[in-house]
């Protein structure tokens, strides 16, 4: 039984009876065979279902033409016209390091510490280590938590001496750490189950928890309080409660937090000192509330949020509107998927973790991938770019953290791999 609710499905049975419909025998027949999906007119509800797609968009293209040009149409346009020439169409990177044999297990979790050439990795067994991009160990520390699923650093500004480390992790404890030496400055058990996520509010004076046990919790750090002698428990302000699983929270630059959860339809935003529900989004185009797919990683640039999803879909909004401004498909996805996208500094590329160890490089303004590349011999778990150096690193459950360099876009194209390839 054919799944025409699955949109790839769908996608290709449209195309499939295109080619039916118009004679094309010979492409459909290949279209049959590379894909293992043979064709049956009956499959779909009525006939000619790509051309009547179409046509409704070109009509609602040209109704939207012959409007009056409002303000609000001409900032659209406008922005429109920034994110099409924005960037170029190819963004290639270059290996520079592999780093290997320092972790005993998976690594999990990966956080680079911009202005320093440094990053931090976390893995399965709850080990935290510090380390240049060219691979050398600065320190290493185990904590009794079980893996480290989450790493953020604050400040991220150049030339601190009081950078901090905030680790979430399987048990649902939260660690507050000394970046520069490892030392656990503070600690909490802020969940039952696993936390997913640990983020930095923006003056580092508090920190925002997300967990598979239900629910959210917003945690005060008083400045000075890594100044004072041993570890300290940091202080709950508010915890909320939800009917499923939170996979992940993000702090709009107002202080609003989004709240992704898991099976559900819509974004949440709160208010951050109460955790008073403000808005929902709905993440269905159409408005209704069937639930497909689910929100399951957010990162935040500018105006815009890439919202990643638990399939191969990452929508793009404008926060201001929130209007979904792109949606960037033909992101290839595995049974195990790590959902993960992040913005590269310039607002002109999102780079994703896809399957089998690859990494897929979009461009916004096309909405198309320009760029991938094989990092891992297993599935990316964890990725972060430092904008200062131009550098990306990435690791993965083959227990290897790999560093890549921006180049000269020139050499290598998609085309070019898929051709090679």
């Amino acid at each position: 039984m054919v799944d025409v609710s699955d949109p790839d499905t769908l996608a290709l049975l449209l195309v499939q009876q295109y080619l039916d419909e118009h004679g094309y025998a010979s492409a459909l027949k290949e279209l049959e065979r590379q894909q293992g999906l043979k064709y049956v007119s009956d499959k779909l509800p009525k006939g000619s279902m790509l051309l009547e797609i179409l046509y409704e968009r070109m009509e609602k293209e040209a109704a939207e033409a012959d409007e009056p040009e409002t303000e609000a149409r001409r900032k659209a346009m406008e922005e429109e016209e920034a994110l099409l020439k924005g960037g170029t169409q190819s963004f290639p990177m270059e290996h520079a390091c592999c780093i290997d044999n320092l972790h005993e297990t998976n690594i999990i979790s990966i956080c680079c510490w911009p202005g320093q050439r440094k990053f931090f990795s976390g893995s399965g067994n709850g080990q935290v280590q510090q380390l240049t991009y060219e691979g050398d160990l600065h320190w290493s520390q185990k904590l009794p938590v079980g893996g480290i699923l989450s790493l953020d650093i604050w400040p991220k500004t150049r030339g601190s001496q009081q950078a901090r480390l905030l680790v979430g992790s399987m048990d649902g404890s939260v660690s507050i750490m000394d970046a520069e030496d490892g030392t656990v400055l503070g600690a909490t058990k802020a969940h039952s189950k696993y936390c997913v996520q640990a983020t930095w509010n923006s003056s580092g004076t508090g920190f925002v928890t997300a967990s598979w046990d239900q629910s959210l919790c917003i945690y005060a750090w008083p400045a000075g309080t890594e100044r004072s002698e041993g570890a300290h428990e940091p202080k709950l302000v508010h915890r909320e409660i939800f009917p499923t699983a939170v996979t992940a929270v993000a702090y709009l630059p107002d202080g609003t937090l989004v709240v992704a959860l898991r099976s559900t339809n819509c974004l949440r935003l709160f208010e951050p000192q109460t955790l008073k529900e403000v808005r929902r989004i709905n993440m269905n185009a159409q408005g209704d509330d069937h639930v497909s797919f689910s929100a399951a990683h957010l990162a935040l640039q500018g105006q815009y949020l890439l919202v990643s999803t638990d399939g191969p879909r990452i929508i793009m909004y404008n926060i201001t509107d929130w209007q979904q401004k792109r949606n960037f498909f033909g992101l290839p996805v595995e049974k195990f998927h790590q959902p993960l996208a992040l913005w590269h500094p310039s607002g002109h590329y999102i780079i994703a973790a896809a399957a089998h160890g690859f990494v897929y490089v979009f461009h916004v303004g096309s909405a198309k991938a320009v760029h991938y590349f094989k990092a891992h011999e297993k599935n990316v778990r964890a990725m972060s770019y430092d904008p200062d150096e131009r550098t990306l690193v990435t690791g993965s459950f083959d227990r290897k953290c790999q560093v890549w360099h921006e180049r000269a876009p020139s050499a290598q194209t998609l085309s070019e791999v898929e051709t090679a390839g």
